[in-house]
């Protein structure tokens, strides 16, 4: 019977006789149709008996539809108990949806609480539920009527609350995804989605990898703005942190890797789920959000780093960017998702620098640092494996931290990320070589570009060197570029000319070409030659191109001899391609002889550092210079004089400097270049071949000799002083520098050498000491053609502009090698070099030990001012040079620097401390990498088991404050200098070690037992200031203030505080100025560090509302903790301008920074007002106490410091005589020195509003408004007495000055602004706005007006101009007290109230 019942259901069907189908369906019995159902509903064609079926049923008969339901719930039990494919059982479930319309409510509710059963059960095989419940819901919402379970409702109420049931049933984890699924056909509200997705979020941290990319991909799509979408991606986050990075991150940091460890998932797995999210991520919102849509919700996490910056989420962001998705078409300047990160990456490195400065900093963070480094390692590793979903977006990352204007971190990490990069992944070597070459050229200011080439060039040199198209374009584009832009553009090529010859060629071609362009171009080139022939030796020096024209060229261009050159090209020397290619590149070099100063200079500094580097070129250099060298000096040959001491001997000063049409040309510097072969003759001593030095060291010998005995007749110093004759003496002092240097460098303990240094040094000091009589002359003549010719005076300024920087600012031409060597002798009991009876002599000489001390501290001061091109950053030598010089001055000067001032002498002593102070601040700025490398290449207080150098320079200190010492100019400045150095030690001291608590404990012990007389020596409490943030916390600044108010006098005395002080003896008259602006910076810098973490709990609130509930105690616990933090912080903040408002502070400048510091508290307080205006948090006991403690006192103080400051500008006026008096000046005084007192009290009332905002809007704070200080009364303080002063003045100003009719009107203005009434600053500033505007229509009438009045006027009377003088007979002070600030008793805040 079923069977056939079947069989004629089906072709009635087919032959769509719907009547007699009909028929059949009301004949037969629910039990037989449920019968055939069950039976049918395994077998494949049940689809179209399920068709027929339904088309069989008559929705106006209700046995039809009794039956009809019958069957769909004999069809729906079914469907748990049957296996069926996922085809078909949606078929079936869209034909069912089909006729939901015509169901009853009940039947419909019937099947939706059967939908919900099935979830219950957490059946993975029985999902049709999934597809029938969204529609039989979207049916009853539409029905404006239901009666459910005896309850009336309407269709929207019965949904809403069917979702809010579905929302908060507990979920199976095994069909999360097709929840997920019937969620997304769901047509939720942004509420309702929110808390669907907040459960999701939950929930999937439960889920295998494998199960996770399905469910993401249903999660993004129900997402319709990006805040929605964050949700899922945080949970994400954490599941990919808990799950894999986490162990990954402790592997990486640890030195051993747990092998025995049995994680549940492996890392294959969770890498491959992970790349599959993100790959629905980028498919999910490609066409649905915009990166700014994006960028607008993650503003709200852009103070939490430790959010953004996880692989996972950096992976996410870089993955929803144009240049990731498109990286041949987007433009890279339209991308707004990357800078959204590196200010990300900005906040996380300056965090790192709060956390080091600050102790309240880094207790209040809650978190470690961010290790980028680490960061980008994983990702690039994770690249490494072919993973290349975020590959593009993520080079592109790298290239805007490298963009990064004035920020040099991410620009390191920009470096370091690319360099290991292209490491891993060198086929992207090019495109990025290219663009970051295409950016050096077009962004000639920023230096990072090619500092980045530099050291991918370093680090991978053969992938550099493949793209020689694009440094052949860089290398063209030298010859229109600046020349210091392309000599600092050209370090990347220099590790190339080892390995590539078409490189180096490529490079001579355009140097070749150069050689004929402008001033810079030509410097340049002689650079780039110096810099080929630093890296030359025999293996790399073969010419690309073996022709014969190529050597002909070669031999053409040398300087040498044919016969030479010959020699040279022998195929049997070894070095034969080295010397060729040198030969080459001297004779194009050898036409800088003929060419300006600069050029030839440059020529001699850049061809001594490649001898230095690369001591092959020794012969061929000083062959190169000796025809050269020779022409400088008028003496006959060896061959030609029998002896020395009587040949002839001058020098050739037409060579060097001469005068053109009345303008000074100076066409070389012999001392340099005496110095030059001074160096090239000490390195050819230690292998001499090649060529003959004798003629040159004679000369050089001989030349010394006649200077000490001297036979060298030297310039007349006598006056008038001309360019010419300064020029003379300048070249003389530098060629007997260059002298002095050849001694040192051509000195052995076994000669006597060093015995000519210091009858040169006399010789010398001679010609420094009458250098100053010739600047004077010159001044005197100066003054004389002043009078004369208007023209010739112009001329004659310049000439005497260049004359005194001649005597006054000589140039010493001492390298940093000369002077470690000058240094070593004069300070070192055994030198190698030397005996000690040669350096005896020179240690004892005072003038020689002060001279090479000042031009230390010149010469390494100059270090931090060399051009970029030079590299000195990254230069071993120049940091090797600094770090001996600095041992040699630490261990025999400041070591025992007591002993330097007893003994010996106290400039020198002062000197010496200034050398110290350069060399560190050198290392600190230039160095700043390797400081502690350069610590300890100079303190050996761990090998000598001995004190370190900050505990050395505070004992040295001590020493120095304890002995009387004759206190002049020159001798003050050595605490200063030794300060100075200590800070900088400090600043380097990591505040986790011991000596960081050492430091503040000595500072503030030295500060309470010494006084300080040197106001210089006031940066003294911003060390204190500084290490004491950095390692204590809690009040310490109010008592700071509070002694600065012992000092300076207290405005009210009835608020003065009862604590103690601190008890600072360094704290004096002569200290308070640089204390208080000191105080000031601290304060300030405290309010800015409250700022960040103010805009941070705003963040962290943020993200408390959106974590799922599991998570949102944990968040909200360090919310609080925070919110506490940032208002115990402010509440010392308050009590410390508390103290300050009452001190008698000075008019100016320190009256404007504290007013600019309350404007910045105040402002800071209405952000915390509004971030609790803005948060659902519950109240705050902290935030209660720092509004009780701000509210009333400080604005009393405030209006009572209001007073103060107007007190004091009046009264300075009446102390001036009539006659002398200024209105406008004064008016300008008025004005200039209460310009902030309107923008504190607007800061004042900004932040009671938002106090009683608050107040009315939570029932928590509805106390707050009663802390308030709501203001005093703001209108005119008219005194009698003044005002009666001020009238009888008027009459007696204007009676003793008469003036024409012509100038009436601006007598008058200057009277009506002198006898103007004072007034408070705001009725001042709304007077000057409208000013103006009236002015130009009350301008007749009041001339008119004025005039009459003038007329009227009489002589005052005897009785009137005695009161004026009584009036104006105020109370005197004498000049110390003019000096400090008028202190004026307050009123009490009873009557300010």
């Amino acid at each position: 019977m079923n069977a056939a019942l079947h069989v004629r259901v089906c072709k009635l069907g087919e032959k769509n006789q719907i009547e007699e189908l009909r028929e059949l369906i009301k004949k037969t019995n629910v039990r037989e149709l449920t019968a055939v159902l069950t039976a049918r509903l395994p077998k494949k064609d049940f689809i179209n008996f399920w068709n027929y079926l339904l088309l069989a049923y008559d929705g106006n008969s209700l046995d039809t539809q009794e039956k009809r339901f019958a069957c769909v719930r004999c069809f729906l039990d079914g469907l748990r108990t049957v296996e069926m494919g996922y085809k078909l059982s949606v078929d079936l479930i869209t034909r069912l949806c089909q006729d939901l319309n015509t169901y009853t409510s009940e039947q419909l509710n019937w099947i939706i609480e059967h939908c919900m059963d099935d979830m219950r059960a957490g059946d993975a095989k029985c999902v049709a539920w999934k597809d029938l419940l969204p529609e039989t819901l979207l049916v009853l919402s539409v029905k404006p009527r239901l009666l459910i379970n005896d309850i009336a409702m309407t269709g929207q109420e019965f949904r809403d609350s069917t979702i809010r049931n579905l929302s908060t049933m507990r979920w199976p984890i095994t069909i999360l995804t097709p929840i997920a699924d019937m969620f997304s056909m769901l047509k939720l509200t942004s509420s309702e989605r929110l808390t669907v997705l907040n459960k999701f979020a939950g929930a999937l941290q439960e889920l295998s990898p494998m199960e996770l990319p399905a469910l993401c991909y249903q999660l993004f799509s129900m997402c319709t703005s990006a805040a929605q979408l964050i949700i899922p991606l945080l949970s994400l986050e954490k599941y990919f942190h808990k799950n894999y990075y986490k162990q990954l991150f402790s592997d990486m940091c640890s030195n051993s890797t747990d092998f025995d460890s049995i994680d549940a998932y492996s890392d294959k797995e969770l890498r491959e789920a992970e790349e599959t999210v993100l790959h629905h991520l980028n498919y999910c919102t490609m066409y649905l959000l915009s990166e700014q849509q994006v960028a607008i919700m993650l503003r709200n996490f852009l103070h939490m780093p430790d959010v953004i910056l996880t692989p996972f989420m950096l992976s996410a962001i870089i993955s929803m960017t144009a240049v990731n998705r498109d990286p041949e078409s987007a433009r890279f300047s339209s991308c707004i998702l990357l800078p959204f990160l590196r200010n990300v990456i900005r906040n996380n490195e300056e965090e790192q620098t709060l956390a080091q400065y600050s102790v309240w900093c880094r207790d209040t963070l809650q978190r470690k640092h961010v290790d980028m480094l680490q960061v980008f390692t994983v990702l690039i590793d994770q690249n490494k494996d072919g993973k290349d979903v975020v590959t593009p977006g993520l080079v592109n990352l790298a290239f805007t931290l490298l963009k990064a204007h004035n920020a040099p971190k991410l620009n390191t990490l920009a470096i370091t990320f690319l360099t290991k990069f292209i490491r891993r992944r060198f086929m992207f070597g090019q495109g990025i070589i290219k663009r970051i070459a295409e950016w050096m050229v077009v962004d000639q200011e920023q230096n990072q570009f090619s500092e980045c080439l530099t050291m991918l060039s370093v680090a991978d040199t053969y992938t550099v060197s493949e793209c020689l198209e694009t440094i052949t374009t860089v290398m063209e584009d030298f010859l229109w570029l600046p020349g210091e832009q392309s000599m600092r553009m050209m370090n990347f090529i220099l590790p190339l000319l080892k390995l590539s010859n078409r490189v180096r060629d490529a490079l001579i071609e355009v140097l070749r070409k150069a050689m004929t362009k402008d001033y810079r171009t030509r410097r340049m080139a002689i650079f780039g030659y110096c810099m080929i022939l630093k890296q030359l030796n025999n293996s790399n020096s073969a010419r690309q191109s073996q022709n014969a024209s190529s050597f002909c060229t070669q031999h053409s261009i040398s300087g040498y001899s044919m016969m030479t050159q010959s020699s040279f090209a022998t195929r049997s020397n070894p070095q034969r391609n080295f010397d060729m290619l040198t030969m080459e590149i001297i004779g194009i070099l050898r036409s800088c002889f003929e060419q300006q100063l600069g050029i030839r200079c440059t020529l001699y500094e850049n061809l001594q550092r490649a001898v230095e580097l690369n001591a092959k070129l020794v012969p061929h250099v000083l062959q190169f210079v000796d025809f050269h060298f020779r022409g400088f000096f008028n003496t006959p040959s060896t061959d030609q004089s029998a002896d020395d001491v009587d040949t002839d001997f001058s020098i050739n000063y037409d060579r060097l400097v001469v005068v053109k049409d009345e303008q000074l040309d100076i066409k070389d510097n012999l001392g340099c270049l005496v110095q030059f072969v001074a160096h090239c003759l000490a390195i050819y001593e230690r292998g001499p071949f090649g060529c003959d030095v004798r003629e040159m060291q004679r000369l050089l010998a001989l030349c010394t000799q006649r200077l000490v005995a001297n036979r060298l007749p030297l310039e007349d110093t006598a006056p008038p002083a001309t360019l010419l004759k300064c020029a003379r003496i300048q070249q003389q002092l530098n060629l007997i520098e260059g002298l002095i240097a050849h001694s040192l460098l051509s000195s052995k303990a076994g000669n006597d050498a060093l015995r000519q240094v210091l009858p040169l040094f006399k010789q010398h000091q001679r010609l420094l000491k009458d250098l100053g009589p010739l600047s004077d002359a010159s001044k005197k003549t100066q003054k004389q053609a002043k009078s004369n010719d208007s023209n010739a005076t112009v001329n004659l300024s310049v000439n005497a502009a260049k004359l005194k920087q001649m005597c006054t600012e000589p140039n010493n031409i001492w390298d940093l090698a000369i002077i470690e060597k000058l240094l070593h002798v004069l300070h070192d009991d055994h030198v190698p070099y030397a005996s000690a009876a040669n350096t005896a002599p020179l240690r004892s000489y005072e003038p020689l030990v002060r001279y090479v001390l000042e031009i230390t501290a010149q010469k390494v001061q100059g270090i931090r001012e060399e051009p970029d091109y030079k590299q000195l950053s990254y230069s071993k030598r120049t940091l090797k040079l600094l770090t001996d010089i600095t041992k040699v001055i630490y261990e025999r000067c400041i070591q025992r620097l007591s002993e330097l001032w007893q003994d010996f002498d106290v400039e020198s002593a002062v000197l010496a401390a200034k050398c110290f102070m350069q060399c560190v601040r050198t290392a600190h700025e230039t160095y700043g990498r390797r400081f502690k490398e350069f610590v300890k290449g100079f303190d050996m207080a761990v090998v000598n088991k001995s004190k370190e150098v900050t505990y050395v320079l505070q004992g040295v200190l001590v020493q120095y404050m304890k002995e009387d010492i004759k206190t002049d100019s020159s001798s003050n400045k050595l605490p200063v200098y030794l300060l100075e150095a200590l800070e900088l030690f400090y600043d380097h001291i990591n505040y986790g070690e011991r000596a960081t608590i050492d430091s503040y404990t000595w500072l503030l012990d030295f500060c309470q037992t010494y006084e300080l007389q040197n106001p210089e020596m006031g940066l003294l409490h911003r060390m204190l200031f500084t290490q004491r943030q950095k390692t204590h916390s809690g009040p310490f600044f109010d008592a700071v203030a509070r002694q600065l108010g012992k000092v300076l006098g207290w405005q009210n005395d009835d608020n003065v505080s009862e604590q103690s002080d601190l008890g600072l003896k360094s704290l004096n008259m002569s200290t308070t100025a640089t204390c208080l602006q000191y105080l000031y910076a601290a304060v300030q810098k405290q309010l800015e560090d409250v700022e960040y973490f103010v805009i941070k709990a705003n963040n962290l609130s943020y993200k408390c509302n959106i974590v799922p509930e599991s998570d949102r105690i944990y968040w909200r616990g360090n919310l609080d903790t925070l919110e506490g933090s940032i208002c115990a912080q402010l509440i010392l903040i308050t009590r410390t301008l508390l103290e300050i408002t009452n001190v008698c502070i000075p008019l100016g400048n320190h009256m404007d920074g504290l007013m600019k510091l309350l404007i910045q508290h105040y402002t800071c307080l209405k952000n915390l007002a509004r971030h609790y205006l803005s948060s659902s948090s519950g109240k705050s006991n902290k935030f209660e106490q720092l509004v009780r403690n701000v509210g009333k006192p400080l604005p009393a103080n405030i209006y009572q410091l209001i007073s103060y400051v107007e007190y004091n500008i009046l009264d300075e006026q009446p102390h001036q005589t009539a006659t002398k008096r200024k209105p406008q000046a004064e008016r300008a005084k008025v004005l200039r020195e209460t310009r902030f007192i309107p923008k504190v009290i607007l800061a004042i009332e900004n932040f009671n509003k938002h106090i009683i905002l608050l107040s009315k809007k939570f029932k928590s704070y509805d106390r707050l408004a009663n802390y308030l200080h709501f203001g005093a009364v703001r209108d005119f303080n008219i005194q009698s007495g003044d005002l009666r002063a001020v009238i009888e003045r008027t009459y007696s100003h204007s009676s003793q000055i008469e003036v024409s009719d012509s100038n009436l009107d601006a007598d008058e203005e200057h009277t009506n602004s002198d006898d103007a009434l004072p007034v408070e600053e705001d009725e001042v500033d709304d007077d000057d706005q409208h000013e103006p505007e009236q002015e130009p229509e009350q301008a007749p009438k009041k001339k008119q007006k004025q005039q009459k009045v003038r007329v009227e006027e009489k002589e005052p009377s005897k009785k009137q101009q005695e009161t004026t003088r009584k009036n104006q007979r105020r109370r005197r002070v004498d000049a110390a007290e003019e000096s400090e600030p008028k202190r004026r008793r307050g009123r009490s805040n009873k009557e300010d109230s």
